[in-house]
């Protein structure tokens, strides 16, 4: 494996996520077109952002034939056998199309070229990352300067048909407690529920409100009690972030980015939050907890609580199931979560912890390791020099190994111990 293939991989698997984000909501059954060909037919009408800055057009039979592809071979189908262009520029961020919109309203009257010198100077981007003409063509072409982006759309009340079809997800700024260690420190709940069903599907206080915490919740609801077909999500860095790309592809769920300032895209979610402060959290003291482990326990026996009490959206449904509980398992009380992605039982755990897993890229050392977030593990010697595909827990490395695409194995990677390295019998030392 060298350099080139290394990084033909990354681009390859950018592109694989590209078109899994056009055929989505065909995979996870979500459209709304009366059939998939008026779909294919309607997406087929824009343009797609390439991963080396240009925009591309496809015809509907090729964004039909990606759909057959992702559903008889999974992400990895969906990969091309083409070379990176290095010459091509990134295409810009969700973070970097906000602040475009935000400086083009502050000053109507500015020119791309200042847009493109404040965004260097404030770090969004670099000169190597996106060039002058993207960002011209993004302020051109995304109605910004006529204001066509912040038309109100129509907003009715809705709900998936099902329980699974959709999931949200949100994040809420709670309690102060006291750590183990009798530190202060302020308590995020990051929660998932199932949209149609209002059940509580994954919940747990946090220290932190990354992306790693809310993976281990989402992972926690796809183990427990399936995956669903969407992902309803905010727009902060824990949720639109490359590591929740890739895990939603590999899972086959589709994510769909909540508008900034918009809560009633995921009002659910938000109406939870509500109801546990005030039927909770607003009349306890932080003082009453010295660990996450106490909140979570008391948490834990909340969410059991309130899955099982009658809730009030439920009062009228057609087939008398009140609580939320009750409407779930009228869905779902004859499928296993493993039947929700096609799994055989004994596989499905080992399946989703695969999901689960970030990838990154590495170039080896000469003294044959790697460091993945400043902890160095050992590489086999024949790497030395080339840049490789590292798979890892993100949470307790407990798994990580390097992925070679050219050979298709994966060789498991250990912490480096140099104590127990210098014990090692060698033919030759360099000094």
């Amino acid at each position: 494996m060298n350099r080139t293939k290394v990084e033909q991989f990354e681009y390859n698997r950018k592109i694989a996520q590209i078109k899994y984000g056009l055929i989505a909501p065909v995979v996870s059954n979500t459209f709304t077109d009366l059939t998939q060909k008026d779909y294919f037919k309607r997406v087929a009408e824009h343009e797609v952002d390439w991963p080396d800055g240009t925009r591309r057009k496809f015809s509907w039979e090729t964004i039909k034939t990606w759909f057959y592809l992702y559903k008889h071979g999974g992400i990895e189908a969906l990969q091309p056998n083409i070379r990176l262009d290095l010459g091509g520029t990134r295409s810009l961020t969700e973070e970097n199309k906000i602040k475009i919109y935000e400086l083009v309203q502050e000053f109507p009257k500015i020119t791309g070229t200042m847009v493109y010198d404040k965004l260097i100077k404030d770090g969004f981007i670099t000169r190597h990352d996106v060039s002058l003409g993207t960002i011209q063509r993004y302020i051109k072409n995304s109605g910004i300067r006529n204001g066509t982006v912040t038309a109100e759309k129509e907003k009715r009340a809705w709900e998936y048909a099902h329980s699974l079809d959709g999931y949200e997800a949100d994040t809420c700024h709670t309690m102060y407690i006291f750590d183990e260690n009798g530190e202060y420190k302020k308590t995020y709940l990051i929660a998932i529920i199932d949209n149609h069903s209002r059940m509580i599907v994954g919940a747990r206080f946090f220290f932190n409100d990354n992306a790693i915490n809310f993976q281990q919740v989402w992972k926690s609801a796809v183990l427990r009690y399936g995956k669903s077909k969407v992902m309803i999500l905010d727009n902060g860095s824990s949720y639109k972030n490359k590591w929740n790309d890739q895990i939603s592809a590999s899972l086959g769920t589709q994510l769909i980015y909540n508008p900034p300032y918009s809560p009633t895209g995921k009002a659910v979610i938000e109406r939870f939050f509500r109801t546990i402060k005030d039927k909770w959290l607003n009349c306890d003291h932080g003082k009453n907890y010295s660990s996450l482990d106490e909140l979570n326990a008391k948490l834990n026996q909340w969410i059991s609580e309130y899955n099982r009490t009658d809730h009030r959206s439920l009062e009228n449904d057609p087939c008398d199931n009140h609580t939320p509980f009750q409407r779930f398992m009228y869905d779902m009380k004859d499928v296993e979560p493993w039947k929700t992605v096609n799994k055989m039982q004994y596989e499905f755990n080992d399946w989703v912890d695969e999901c689960f897993l970030y990838e990154e890229i590495r170039k080896v050392n000469g003294d044959s390791t790697i460091v993945i977030n400043k902890m160095s593990f050992d590489v086999p010697s024949q790497y030395i020099g080339t840049s490789i595909i590292v798979r890892y827990d993100p949470v307790k490395y407990k798994t990580i190994y390097l992925f070679d695409p050219a050979n298709k194995v994966k060789v498991p990677l250990k912490n480096t111990d140099k104590v127990e390295n210098g014990k090692t019998r060698r033919t030759e030392i360099i000094y």
